[in-house]
């Protein structure tokens, strides 16, 4: 899954080269554990949770010097996760019983 990140990241850039894939490596890897810790499921490996990560993997990279909050296409969607992870775990629950 990281590959595909990686090069997604990159394309959405415009870099061909290699010299910068370990400072977007970690900035891929930071942003899959802060996904994770706001309660992402990023488990399914799914085109939306490639394309949630180097979105905003994208957005920090982008931003990393300004002071402006998370845009609201971000929001809705990392919202929206947190909501079907909910969804899901309820459905397993109900379906054990």
């Amino acid at each position: 899954m990281l590959d595909v990140c990686l090069s997604l990241f990159k394309l959405d850039l415009g870099i061909t080269h290699n010299l910068r894939d370990a400072l977007f490596i970690n900035r891929l890897n930071s942003t899959i554990t802060e996904l994770t810790k706001m309660g992402v499921d990023l488990s399914k490996e799914t085109a939306e949770d490639i394309q949630l990560i180097v979105d905003y993997s994208l957005w920090q990279y982008r931003k990393r010097q300004d002071d402006v909050g998370l845009p609201r296409n971000l929001l809705f969607k990392i919202h929206n996760r947190k909501i079907e992870k909910v969804i899901s775990s309820a459905k397993s629950e109900a379906e054990s019983e």
